[in-house]
C-alpha cells in the first residue's frame, strides 16, 4: 500500500507540480495552522494566527515559554481554544525538548518505514 500511495503521489507530482496551496509565511506557522483549523473556518484560524504574530508567541521557544492561559486567550477565534493551546504548547515543548526548536532537523527526519 505505501509504494502504490507514494507512486500516486509522484505521479501527481510530476503532472501537476508543487501547489503550495497551504498558506503559510514559515514550516512552524503552517503546523500551527494544521493544529488550529480542526473543526473550524479557515478565517478564525487567520484571526487566531495573527494575535498570535502581533503578541510575538508564533516561534516554538515563544509558545513553550507562554502560559496556556495567554495562548488560548490569543486563539479565542477559534473552536477548542484551552485544548488547541494545550496541542500548541504539546507541539512547541516537544520540538524544544527534542530538537532544540530546530524544526529543520525534525523535517529532515527520514519517514519511510
Amino acid at each position: 500500500m505505501r509504494k502504490r500511495l507514494l507512486k500516486i503521489y509522484q505521479h501527481l507530482l510530476d503532472t501537476y507540480g508543487a501547489q503550495s496551496w497551504w498558506p503559510g509565511e514559515s514550516p512552524f506557522e503552517v503546523i500551527v495552522g494544521a493544529i488550529l483549523t480542526q473543526s473550524v473556518a479557515w478565517s478564525n484560524v487567520e484571526k487566531a494566527i495573527a494575535a498570535l504574530k502581533q503578541s510575538g508567541l508564533l516561534t516554538p521557544g515563544q509558545l513553550t515559554q507562554a502560559p496556556i492561559e495567554e495562548i488560548a486567550a490569543l486563539i479565542r477565534p477559534c473552536l477548542y481554544y484551552n485544548a488547541k493551546a494545550k496541542k500548541l504548547k504539546a507541539f512547541s515543548s516537544f520540538l524544544e525538548n527534542r530538537y532544540s526548536n530546530n524544526l529543520s532537523s525534525l523535517l529532515s527526519l527520514d519517514i519511510s518505514y
